[in-house]
């Protein structure tokens, strides 16, 4: 199921293997002077040669992925002409599908690859563009590079990628660390493959006859049963027990065993299996330790036997307890009370929430980290007694930051507080030590849920001026029943009283224009049934609620980012929900992806001129 090299519709004669240079898997990373480290991404590795006459993208088989794949075709001949010097060049590097900065989602870009209809190729091509994440460089100029060190190579495509007019296009540049236990860090928190550890001075070696490129996985680690040995291939098959006790398949596993522990398990399945068909089956018993990087639809990412677990019984092989190991919590807290029922009307217990801070935790963190945080906490649910926590509880364990304010700067910060009944998190403007804004936010708060329209006219009107003024703006729902508008800014560029000004400004032309419909009194009996413009909520001191934080609301609602294309009559806060986050990342991406760049990129002119 996962191999990246069948495409059903490709001709034979197209596949010839390419001759790249592979890593060689290895359970511990190599440390030590020469070494730099890589981000594995998880997807196709691919070839993109561009010549004078054409640009061709090819797998690793040597399949011409060129149709599937158009957008970074057109990309590449876009860029053509920026880097003329440079032709003909071939770049070495993992095609996927992002799913966040450290990872792909291998199921979306396997589905691609899949597909026939020029039609839909063109239309995910659109929808959940691929990008090829280059980390080699094996011809610049028509010349082979291959003799080169790494170091040399790598340089050499970073500057070939920095001519390219867009940085964050269909090819991206992948950077290196010298620490590899930081770079492994930021792989678990982004739940990716794992990284590669090169030798910066190796030349460019194909196949594995070398000791120059390692990958080291980023293995989870689940407990399952297995209960069927086939005869015909090797594999067992594994179960899990399911919230009724119910045993069923998540998928099969062959290699990882010591040949001893190999020939015993199979010599036991032959010794008391029943045979059915090919398989030999056993009622649920034996218990093993499996590496993955993932499951779903009954099957396992990658298995690979970490051990025989005989001391593990077959009623503790459940999909909970798989659903936990799947989600790498960090060791460091020890989640408690999983059953607690957090949203009762929604029929959200604990665990179902802590399974979801960690899935969005890679979005939320860049808009937490070094900023002073607000907390609500529900410790018994969100219609039970609530408080609000500004300040490090001095019950925290040694890993949160021992300061004054509260501050949630990692993965095990984040999970802690969720796990101590932390429901809603809101962040200021800026970050701590600094009085200069990072964003600007306007708090588009109609007078009831059901006049969400009136939020959704006032954004739009606000992008139109914002677009006029080459302003980059993002919209985010609040969870609650409004919507937020957000403008990041460069850093140290303009003043609270500077971009207080400004918003106050847009507040007041939105209120000019349409009195009937938009206010900025303060006065809720004053409002008569107009949406209130909020800007008075931005400023120091101030503070919002954070990107995919819940809401203490009984539907369970997120603060979900949004693509503007969705802020239109029809739109829905109750769509936004811990259940349904999640899947729409996957399969839409998250529209605030490029907030860091549109700060970077941002054009102050208007505003400065403005204020």
């Amino acid at each position: 199921m996962f191999n990246s090299g069948v495409f059903p519709q490709t001709k034979e004669k197209e596949r010839d293997t390419m001759q790249v240079m592979k890593p060689i898997y290895r359970d511990t990373c190599p440390s030590g002077e020469g070494w730099i480290y890589e981000v594995k991404y998880d997807g196709f590795r691919a070839i993109l040669t561009v010549t004078t006459d054409n640009v061709t993208l090819t797998s690793k088989n040597g399949i011409d992925l060129s149709e599937q794949f158009p957008e970074i075709i057109t990309y590449a001949e876009q860029q053509k002409q920026l880097a003329d010097k440079h032709i003909p060049f071939s770049i070495d590097g993992e095609l996927i599908v992002p799913k966040n900065a450290r990872s792909g989602d291998f199921g979306l870009l396997q589905t691609r690859g899949r597909l026939k209809s020029a039609d839909r190729i063109k239309q995910d091509a659109s929808n959940r563009p691929a990008v090829l994440m280059a980390f080699d460089l094996l011809v610049d100029g028509g010349k082979s590079q291959e003799r080169r060190r790494l170091s040399s190579r790598k340089q050499a495509l970073l500057e070939l990628i920095d001519l390219f007019d867009d940085q964050k296009g269909a090819i991206q540049y992948v950077s290196y660390s010298l620490d590899s236990t930081v770079l492994m860090d930021s792989v678990i928190l982004h739940q990716g493959e794992g990284i590669i550890a090169k030798r910066s001075a190796s030349t460019y070696k194909t196949g594995k006859q070398h000791h120059d490129w390692y990958k080291i996985k980023n293995w989870r680690t689940i407990t399952a049963v297995l209960t069927a040995y086939d005869k015909e291939n090797d594999y067992f098959h594994a179960q899990l027990a399911d919230e009724t006790g119910h045993f069923v398949p998540i998928g099969k596993c062959k290699h990882g065993l010591e040949e001893t522990e190999r020939s015993t398990l199979t010599a036991f399945f032959k010794e008391n299996g029943k045979t059915e068909h090919n398989l030999l089956l056993l009622p649920p018993a034996v218990c093993a330790k499996i590496n993955c990087l993932g499951q779903a639809d009954e099957e396992l990412r990658e298995p690979r036997f970490h051990s025989l677990a005989p001391t593990v019984t077959a009623a503790d092989c459940t999909e909970q307890q798989a659903a936990i190991d799947l989600a790498q919590f960090p060791q460091s807290v020890e989640l408690s009370k999983l059953d607690k029922l957090y949203w009762e009307e929604a029929h959200i217990d604990k665990l179902r929430y802590l399974l979801y801070i960690r899935t969005v935790a890679p979005f939320m963190l860049p808009h937490m980290i070094n900023r002073e945080m607000t907390i609500i906490r529900c410790p018994d649910g969100i219609e039970a007694d609530f408080f609000y926590q500004k300040h490090r509880p001095d019950y925290a364990p040694d890993f949160i930051p021992d300061t004054k304010s509260l501050q949630c700067p990692d993965l095990q910060t984040l999970i802690w507080f969720a796990n101590h009944g932390s429901i809603e998190f809101h962040a200021p403007f800026h970050h701590i030590g600094n009085d200069f804004p990072r964003e600007i936010a306007i708090d588009l708060d109609p007078p009831t849920a059901d006049a969400l329209s009136l939020a959704i006219k006032a954004a739009n009107l606000l992008k139109e001026w914002l677009d006029q003024m080459q302003l980059t703006a993002f919209i985010k729902t609040s969870g609650s029943k409004g919507l937020q508008l957000y403008i990041p800014l460069p850093e140290n560029q303009l003043t609270y009283e500077q971009a207080g000004t400004f918003t106050e400004a847009l507040a007041r032309l939105l209120v000019q224009q349409h009195p009937d419909l938009f206010t900025i009194e303060r006065m809720k009996k004053n409002r008569q049934e107009r949406l209130y413009i909020d800007y008075v909520q931005f400023g120091m001191g101030k503070t919002l609620p954070v990107p995919y934080t819940a809401r203490k609301r009984s539907s369970g609602t997120v603060s979900t980012p949004l693509f503007w294309e969705e802020v239109r009559q029809g739109l829905s806060l109750e769509d936004f929900t811990i259940f349904t986050v999640p899947e729409r990342i996957r399969q839409k991406g998250c529209p605030f992806a490029s907030y860091e760049e549109a700060r970077n990129s941002q054009r102050l002119d208007s505003i400065i001129q403005l204020v």
